[in-house]
């Protein structure tokens, strides 16, 4: 009997251990001054030419569930973006975005897809497009403003926090969290997108920095 209590007590500690809330991961402080912002868009951006992501996207409409995929995205600099989604491990849609130019190669074509392909683009490479804007502080972050954009980012690390886009009459929300480590390069593995009656919940299952790139990738007809 004692045997058995003691057995008790101790799966109640393993049950209330792996139950128990894990701390939230923090990337480490990279920069511990502050920096101009010609500095924050060079170090931000420095070697990256290409982003591959893998990523599962929840999709609500008026706040309930509208759907779910799996997507592929390969983001390009200067505005290049080829985004592949599946849904049960089919191809369902596959668009490229090249210089503003899109190209549906696979599904239905759609306004909304060619937004979230875009978006996509400016969530990942928060940093483009920055040169002319004005940057200023606020407690621990940086606000950086340009013409069509506003974006938080974390002093000590160049972590994306939030961006406001405006889009013609529409501001899009993008929040940023979950930071998490690949080969040493640091990004945050959830994005909220927020687009007039849709929010896309944007789970990064991985982000690859300048991945080859296959003869398909970006192909155009």
């Amino acid at each position: 009997m004692k045997k058995l209590s003691i057995f008790f007590c101790f799966s109640l500690l393993v049950f209330f251990i792996a139950c128990a809330p894990k701390p939230a991961v923090k990337a480490p402080r990279i920069y511990p001054e502050d920096l101009s912002l010609e500095d924050v868009t060079e170090h931000a951006g420095k070697d990256i030419d290409v982003l591959k992501a893998i990523a599962e996207i929840r999709i609500n409409r008026n706040n309930e569930p509208y759907d779910v995929v799996n997507a592929s995205v390969l983001a390009r600099r200067p505005g290049w973006i080829h985004m592949r989604m599946y849904k049960f491990g089919m191809l369902v849609r596959d668009i490229v975005i090249k210089d503003e130019a899109a190209y549906v190669l696979s599904g239905k074509d759609s306004p909304g897809l060619r937004q979230l392909a875009k978006e996509f683009y400016n969530a990942i490479f928060w940093w483009d497009d920055l040169e002319d804007g004005v940057m200023r502080s606020e407690g621990d972050a940086y606000v950086i403003r340009t013409d069509n954009k506003t974006i938080y980012v974390e002093k000590a690390n160049l972590m994306p926090v939030k961006q406001y886009i405006n889009v013609l009459e529409t501001t899009i929300l993008l929040t940023y969290d979950a930071p998490v480590e690949n080969d040493g390069f640091w990004y945050p593995s959830h994005i909220n997108l927020y687009a007039g009656d849709f929010m896309f919940s944007v789970a990064l299952r991985k982000v690859i920095k300048n991945p080859g790139l296959g003869p398909f990738d970006f192909q155009t007809p």
